[in-house]
């Protein structure tokens, strides 16, 4: 097998407090990029001076792209990730720190032509890169060990487990991946069920991200989330109807995934698409329609499968 070729896709938006402790790990690797595609969103704060005086010390190494007009986060990754020419792309945000063997781990189980991605996990630090007794996939309700090398859908339709800074992708994947829906922060979602749902996802349960959290993260993913955390939370999804949200994505995914599906994918997503819909409505409707939703939802099992269970369900009766 070939050598396969590495790029770098990192997208950034007045990031210079930290970007170059971040580019300094990826350049440290011990197994070389031959890319760094970065997209810059319109910073006002210096960051493209950094990005500038990065490419200017390599300048066979960087790619530096300025839009013209703010994109947002997804849009500024679905761009830097349609401009990177390696075999395999690895996603970065601007202000984590990558672990020195994270590429030279991560390649590894491309050599198998079957997987389309590969995700690690990341340990969730504080602002100066301390740790805080957690990684992101246990925040996220997952433990590696206790699955299948190749995680199956249901897993990804509860909830995507991977955030993309843990990922990193088979370009010949972006032809069903681009462009993103157009969703506000959709790319880790969409990108980690469309893989998922194509069998394609191998999984390395070791924290190769540093996942720093500093209070103006775009995500709240890495946030430790306490009892009152959770239900500001659960108040704050039903407020922004994150159920709406899900709705498009999973209409989105079945429209560009169709006829790569097998039967068993296309009708988890199907029912987790009708879950999605269901929930969206309960805010809208009487308390007897509500109850009657809810009820069919539980019968069904639906809370159980995609959503949190008790949890979801209180939320749906008492938090909307």
């Amino acid at each position: 097998m070939n050598k396969l070729t590495i790029s770098t896709a990192v997208a950034t938006y007045n990031g210079a407090e930290y970007l170059p402790r971040q580019l300094d790990s990826i350049l440290e690797q011990s197994r070389k990029v031959d890319e760094i595609v970065v997209c810059d969103d319109n910073s006002t704060d210096g960051t493209l001076e950094i990005l500038h005086s990065y490419q200017q010390k390599y300048p066979e190494l960087f790619k530096i792209f300025s839009n013209e007009k703010n994109l947002g986060c997804s849009g500024n990754f679905e761009k830097a990730l349609s401009l990177c020419s390696g075999d395999i792309i690895f996603i970065a945000d601007q202000d984590d720190v990558w672990v020195k063997d994270k590429v030279e781990k991560m390649i590894r189980p491309f050599e198998n032509r079957q997987i389309s991605g590969v995700y690690s996990d990341s340990l969730i630090t504080d602002n100066e890169l301390n740790s805080q007794n957690c990684t992101h996939l246990q925040l996220r309700g997952f433990v590696p060990e206790k699955r299948p090398h190749l995680p199956q859908l249901p897993q990804f339709a509860r909830r995507v487990p991977p955030a993309a800074h843990d990922m990193a992708i088979r370009r010949t994947a972006l032809k069903f991946l681009i462009p993103f829906p157009k969703l506000k922060n959709v790319h880790d979602s969409f990108i980690g069920l469309s893989i998922a749902a194509l069998d394609g996802w191998a999984v390395i349960p070791e924290t190769l991200t540093l996942f720093r959290q500093h209070g103006k993260n775009l995500s709240n993913s890495g946030q430790i989330s306490t009892l009152a955390g959770q239900l500001k939370a659960a108040k704050r999804s039903a407020a922004e109807d994150t159920f709406n949200w899900n709705a498009k994505l999973y209409s989105f995914t079945l429209r560009r995934l169709d006829n790569k599906l097998d039967d068993e994918a296309e009708a988890i997503l199907k029912e987790r698409l009708h879950h999605s819909h269901i929930r969206s409505q309960i805010g809208k409707v009487n308390y007897l329609q509500r109850l009657l939703l809810i009820a069919g939802e539980i019968f069904s099992g639906r809370y159980f499968r995609f959503a949190r269970g008790i949890k979801s369900i209180i939320q749906d009766l008492f938090l909307r």
